[in-house]
């Protein structure tokens, strides 16, 4: 059996990316191929220089149809990378009749765990979407929706791709960052699919989908080089098959934040976060060698959020103490300035 999974992404992720890539191919024990839909000329040029296995490159000429050129000058990069996801899946589903399904996954996701136990979970159900599971203080369910556009499965038959026509449609007719008649991006969208369309499935498996805003309800730790997670409330026991890395910020080449807005334990960054973190690393040394100059993919942050961030995995005490040590030397250093 091969897999077809496919992602997008510009010079701005593409460390995430690559990541992205290499953990599927470290995981994946099936064969499978990788179509990625490049957004700009740099991105392709680097992986088309890196001639990775099972990656298939695709321009955005060769993708852009009218309709979604028409629709580029009135979104931003985001809203337009959002409405193209859809539309990438339907020109791979058109173009490729012979497959029986197509794997969306986010350029920001890495995987710990070979994700053929998800796939399987589809069963003979047509689409699988995954639910956020949002920690209670996080949940944004009314704004950001119950599903999230990270991981979804589309069956090649008549319940799937009635699924998509219609997703794609409703994307290239609106689709943007902020609330509007129940809308937001191309993610509200799937809200209401259980119930609209045939044949969808929500995943149950705790393991897909762990991300920041409810990573809170699990403890996790290492066994035989995987990682393991429980559920709080439960005790469920699962292996962790993808992390999604939303909000995670590369500072620099030895710096970054876990986490934007969101509350992550000293464990979960030892023995998630790390690992990412160190991808990264490899792919910035790797980039290097095709691409000197290169120097996208950082982000930068204000003083404020890098403190909550530190504060964050301390207790109360504790966070006082360090609150006055970076409070202090954030006054020397505009001081120093002056």
């Amino acid at each position: 059996m091969t897999y077809n999974f496919c992602t997008l992404f510009d010079r701005n992720y593409f460390y995430k990316g690559l990541a992205m890539y290499n953990s599927l191919a470290a995981n994946c024990t099936e064969d499978f191929n990788l179509w990625i839909l490049c957004l700009d000329g740099l991105t392709y040029e680097l992986l088309r220089q890196m001639n990775l296995p099972h990656v298939r490159l695709v321009t955005s000429e060769e993708f852009e149809s009218p309709e979604l050129l028409e629709v580029k000058a009135e979104r931003n990069v985001a809203e337009y990378s959002w409405t193209c996801a859809s539309n990438f899946m339907w020109f791979l589903l058109q173009k490729n009749s012979s497959w029986d399904k197509l794997i969306y996954l986010d350029a920001d996701l890495y995987f710990f765990n070979d994700p053929k136990i998800l796939i399987a979970e589809l069963g003979d159900k047509d689409v699988m979407i995954t639910s956020h599971r949002y920690t209670r203080k996080y949940d944004q369910a009314a704004v950001s929706g119950k599903y999230c556009v990270q991981f979804i499965i589309f069956k090649n038959n008549k319940n799937s791709l009635a699924a998509l026509d219609w997703w794609r449609l409703a994307c290239l007719d609106w689709c943007f960052d902020y609330l509007d008649k129940g809308r937001l991006g191309d993610q509200k969208y799937l809200d209401d699919w259980p119930t609209r369309f045939q044949g969808v499935y929500e995943l149950r498996h705790l393991g897909g989908g762990v991300a920041p805003w409810n990573v809170q309800q699990y403890d996790f730790y290492s066994e035989n080089n995987k990682i393991i997670g429980r559920e709080k409330n439960t005790g469920e026991i699962f292996p962790l098959i993808f992390y999604h890395f939303h909000s995670f910020c590369l500072l620099s080449p030895t710096k970054y934040l876990p986490a934007r807005r969101y509350d992550l334990s000293e464990n979960v960054r030892r023995i998630i976060c790390e690992p990412y973190f160190r991808a990264l690393q490899n792919n910035i040394e790797l980039v290097k060698k095709f691409s000197p100059d290169f120097n996208f993919g950082y982000k930068q942050v204000s003083f404020k959020e890098k403190m909550v961030a530190r504060l964050s995995r301390f207790g109360i005490i504790k966070s006082i103490i360090i609150f006055c040590k970076l409070f202090k030397d954030k006054f020397y250093e505009q001081k120093n300035k002056g």
